[in-house]
């Protein structure tokens, strides 16, 4: 009897020790995390082919009802600003947008404008990265003189309405 009880001592013992020297151990990082040597990358702007930086090809720049001339791309820098078309005529709308965390662009156009195509573009990221954000783009067409408009509210689909939501409007004077 004395044999088993220092046989099972032992055990717990020897079960002890290694269990202290697991808990001792240095712990992995995630497999997500980064570890803090490593080289950061900035984010980069994918090339699309046919499409420039340029926001504003002709435009007269004013405070407030501003009005850029047509024959552009339109970004958040035109949010609450007019453009002036003819009617027939087509401008691209680019929003910065990232789909990963739920959130995009709800948007709206009145009847006069019609929207031709509607896209996103990921911006390129690391290899393994997720979660990285793009832009939504629509080529819009005016179909109908008079004031239109283009709404767009940036927000989780399956979420009520705060308030607080990012809006873009834009006005667009079809003649």
């Amino acid at each position: 009897m004395k044999k088993i009880s220092t046989i099972i001592v032992m055990f717990l013992v020897t079960a002890a020790v290694v269990f202290a020297a697991g808990c001792a151990e240095e712990q992995e990082s995630a497999e997500n995390e980064t570890p803090a040597d490593a080289e950061q990358v900035s984010s980069v702007t994918p090339e699309t082919p046919g499409i420039t930086d340029e926001t504003v090809t002709n435009g007269d720049t004013t405070q407030g009802d501003q009005t850029i001339e047509t024959g552009q791309i339109i970004t958040e820098a035109e949010n609450g600003k007019s453009i002036r078309i003819k009617n027939g005529e087509i401008f691209i709308l680019q929003l910065r947008e990232n789909p990963s965390t739920g959130y995009s662009w709800e948007l709206n156009v009145s009847e006069g404008l019609n929207i031709l195509s509607d896209g996103y573009t990921q911006d390129q990221s690391p290899e393994g990265q997720v979660g990285v954000p793009g832009t939504h783009s629509w080529t819009i067409e005016a179909v109908s003189q008079g004031s239109q408009q283009v709404n767009g509210i940036y927000k989780r689909p399956w979420e009520n309405m705060t308030g607080t939501e990012e809006n873009f409007t834009l006005t667009v004077e079809v003649v």
